[in-house]
């Protein structure tokens, strides 16, 4: 047996190990990119988070970049390599037998395929953009089944040479391992921090908001006959919670007037309605009477507020303009109104709510509603 020098044999032993780390960095990059996809899920869905944190997608990108980098000059070192004059001197010592394999045409057809799902997917035809999709994926698993074979041979090759120089053939599994292991942990590591935060915020909100709906529920029970309110801490809501103040009770035959405030997810009143039934078997003048004394008495109560706004505005004394008024008794019980303003700090909406006369029936329920909207910008 001919003697190998110590270059040699380590030579042989990294041509052993680098094809199966270049694997194992290859199924990485692969798989940190989708890592983040559990994570930004738990961010949003349980946080509330709107959008990618960051930290953690970049540290993904950039762990996916090392990797990829990892793997091109593990699989890249020993095809490069085995075409050397050293590797050439070795094999001819004692005639190792090693293939290489013309893949030419695989590497063109995945280069064909690519190319093909970029025009299809450029197609108007949406049939063509679903092909052009299909041919994508196509493309990389063929890509990736050419690396894996590449790969393949590159190890066949080394452990040949390995064996019949009696080199010891080394373990890749710690390579492996640390190629797998480290940048999960990185991964984690950047998110766990953001997702701590997170929770941390969302009770800090829960606990503002809560604060805010307890005042407003408390000063509107005494001129209520029912009032609703939302929980923030039996169900938190990004989008905000609600407090509904019925001045008459709402399983009551009489016509309903209530008012709706609006909070966001911090417990600032961002919106107030006030809403009141119109009853249809009396006239519209003794409608607009009821109202306009039913929105007083709510307006005042809501006055007294003392919660965050966004606005002051919103919590201003209310009545329907003239304008509207006298839409409404010219108007007709099936006829809606919508009349809007937006010159002061925030928007105001005036309407009258109903339906057709060929669609009214028993579960139409007519109202007059103003909506006071803060402007947030």
């Amino acid at each position: 047996m001919a003697t190998l020098s110590e270059q040699e044999r380590k030579r042989i032993q990294r041509y052993c190990i680098y094809p199966k780390v270049a694997g194992a960095a290859l199924a990485m990059a692969f798989v940190l990119p989708f890592l983040i996809i559990p994570f930004e899920m738990i961010d949003d869905i349980v946080f509330h988070h709107e959008g990618f944190q960051e930290t953690g997608m970049m540290a993904a990108l950039v762990l996916t970049a090392v990797e990829l980098a990892i793997f091109c000059y593990c699989a890249l070192a020993p095809r490069f390599g085995m075409r050397g004059k050293q590797w050439k001197e070795m094999q001819r010592r004692l005639a190792v037998e090693q293939s290489e394999k013309d893949r030419s045409a695989q590497i063109a057809g995945v280069i064909g395929t690519q190319a093909a799902a970029r025009l299809l997917k450029n197609s108007d035809n949406e049939t063509a953009r679903n092909l052009g999709g299909a041919a994508e994926v196509a493309a990389a698993v063929g890509a990736v089944a050419t690396a894996a074979d590449v790969l393949t041979e590159s190890y066949v090759n080394a452990k040949a040479m390995a064996e019949v120089h009696g080199v010891p053939i080394p373990r890749a599994k710690k390579w492996i391992i640390a190629l797998v292991a480290l940048p999960l942990a990185i991964v984690c590591g950047a998110y766990i921090p953001q997702l701590a935060q997170g929770n941390i915020e969302m009770q800090e909100n829960a606990e503002a908001a809560a604060e805010q709906i307890a005042i407003a529920r408390k000063t509107l029970e005494p001129a209520c006959e029912y009032v609703s309110a939302d929980d923030p801490y039996e169900r938190y809501q990004d989008y905000g919670y609600h407090v509904r103040g019925y001045l008459h009770d709402g399983d009551s035959d009489t016509q309903k007037t209530y008012t709706y405030l609006d909070f966001d997810n911090k417990g600032t009143l961002k919106e107030v309605s006030y809403i009141a039934e119109i009853g249809p078997d009396a006239s519209l003048e003794d409608n607009l009477a009821r109202v306009e004394l039913d929105l007083d008495e709510l307006s005042s109560v809501v006055q007294t507020v003392d919660v965050k706004t966004v606005s002051p505005e919103l919590l201003a004394p209310q009545k329907l303009p003239e304008e509207f008024r006298q839409a409404f008794l010219n108007g007709s019980l099936y006829e809606r109104i919508s009349i809007r303003t937006s010159d002061s700090p925030i928007k105001t909406y005036y309407s009258f709510d109903t339906d057709p006369e060929d669609e009214f029936d028993e579960y139409t329920h007519p109202s007059i509603r103003i909506t006071l909207m803060g402007k947030t910008s």
